[in-house]
C-alpha cells in the first residue's frame, strides 16, 4: 500500500469482524423502542462506526487481539443511548451496559475475556469526551477513565489508540447526514482516517446504505435520484410532515446484504474513487 492508498479490502479470514458485526447484528442491543432516538443512531450506524474502524485499525497496523477490542468497543459504543442528543450522557450509560453483559456473560460471542472488559469500557467512555485540543486525546480525562476501570498502565497506550480510532470511526459516519458539514478533517486524530480516501470512502458506504434503506422500505422513490443521503432525507421528511411514517417501524437492512457490502468481493476500492 502507497502513501495515496488505503486498504478497504476486509476477507473472511478477518474473522473477528465479521463475527462481531454478526453477533451485534442479531442481538437485542439496538431494538429497544424510545420515541427521542432517531434512525441516526442505531444499528445501522453501528455496522459502519465498525466497518470504520476496521479499515482504520489495518491501515494503522493494530495487531489482532487490539483490533477486536476496538470492534467490541464500537459494536457497544452506542448501547445505552435513548435519545439522540443526550450530551455524551450515553458514554457512560453504554460503558456500564457493555461492563454488566461481559461479566454476565463469561462465554460470549464477542470472545472477550474479564481482563479486557475494562479497556472496552475506557474506549466506550471516552468516545463521547470533548478534546480541548482538536484531533488530540485528552490524556488526563482517559487517564482517569482508565483508572476507573482498572486499567493497567501497560494497557493504557493500547486504549489510547483504540480510543482514537473509536472517535475517528464514529465521526467519519457523519458522512450519513445530508450535509456532510458536522465532518471536520481537523479534529480526525488518525493518519488514515484524514486522508480524502477515507473520508471518500465513508461517503460511499453512506450512500450504499442509503440506497438499500430505500429499497427494503420505500422502493417506489428508488431511481429518482444519484445523491441516495440526500434522497432518504428527503423521503423521511416529506412521509413524516404527512404523518405517513414511523421511522422505528422502518426495515434494516438484512445481515446478509451488509455482510454482502463489506465482503471482499463488494467492498468499495479506493480505486474507484480515482476514476
Amino acid at each position: 500500500m502507497n502513501s495515496s492508498n488505503i486498504n478497504t479490502t476486509i476477507s473472511y479470514e478477518q474473522n473477528h469482524f465479521f463475527k462481531i458485526l454478526e453477533a451485534i447484528s442479531n442481538s437485542t442491543v439496538y431494538k429497544k423502542y424510545t420515541p427521542e432516538l432517531g434512525k441516526q443512531h442505531k444499528l445501522e450506524h453501528i455496522q459502519k462506526v465498525l466497518l470504520f474502524s476496521q479499515i482504520i485499525a489495518q491501515n494503522e497496523n493494530i495487531d489482532e487481539n487490539q483490533t477486536k477490542i476496538l470492534l467490541v468497543s464500537a459494536a457497544f459504543h452506542d448501547c445505552g443511548r435513548i435519545k439522540d442528543r443526550d450530551n455524551g450522557v450515553h458514554g457512560l450509560e453504554s460503558a456500564e451496559i457493555a461492563g454488566e453483559y461481559f461479566r454476565k456473560n463469561v462465554k460470549n460471542p464477542y470472545e472477550i475475556a474479564n481482563n479486557e472488559i475494562g479497556m472496552i469500557q475506557s474506549t466506550i467512555e471516552y468516545h463521547v469526551v470533548e478534546e480541548h485540543i482538536p484531533g488530540q486525546i485528552n490524556e488526563i480525562i482517559l487517564k482517569e477513565i482508565c483508572n476507573k476501570y482498572r486499567v493497567s498502565v501497560g494497557e493504557y497506550e493500547k486504549v489510547k489508540q483504540i480510543s482514537a480510532i473509536l472517535k475517528d470511526a464514529d465521526a467519519l459516519d457523519r458522512t450519513r447526514f445530508v450535509s456532510g458539514s458536522d465532518l471536520n478533517p481537523n479534529f480526525l486524530r488518525t493518519s488514515t482516517a484524514k486522508k480524502i480516501e477515507m473520508i471518500e470512502f465513508a461517503k460511499k458506504i453512506n450512500n450504499e446504505f442509503a440506497r438499500q434503506v430505500i429499497n427494503t422500505n420505500y422502493p417506489s422513490f428508488q431511481n429518482i435520484s444519484a445523491d441516495k443521503v440526500k434522497l432518504l432525507h428527503c423521503i423521511r421528511q416529506k412521509l413524516k410532515k404527512e404523518n405517513k411514517i414511523d421511522l422505528n417501524r422502518e426495515r434494516n437492512i438484512p445481515i446478509n446484504t451488509i455482510i454482502s457490502i463489506f465482503s471482499e468481493d463488494n467492498v468499495y476500492k479506493i480505486e474507484d474513487f480515482e476514476r
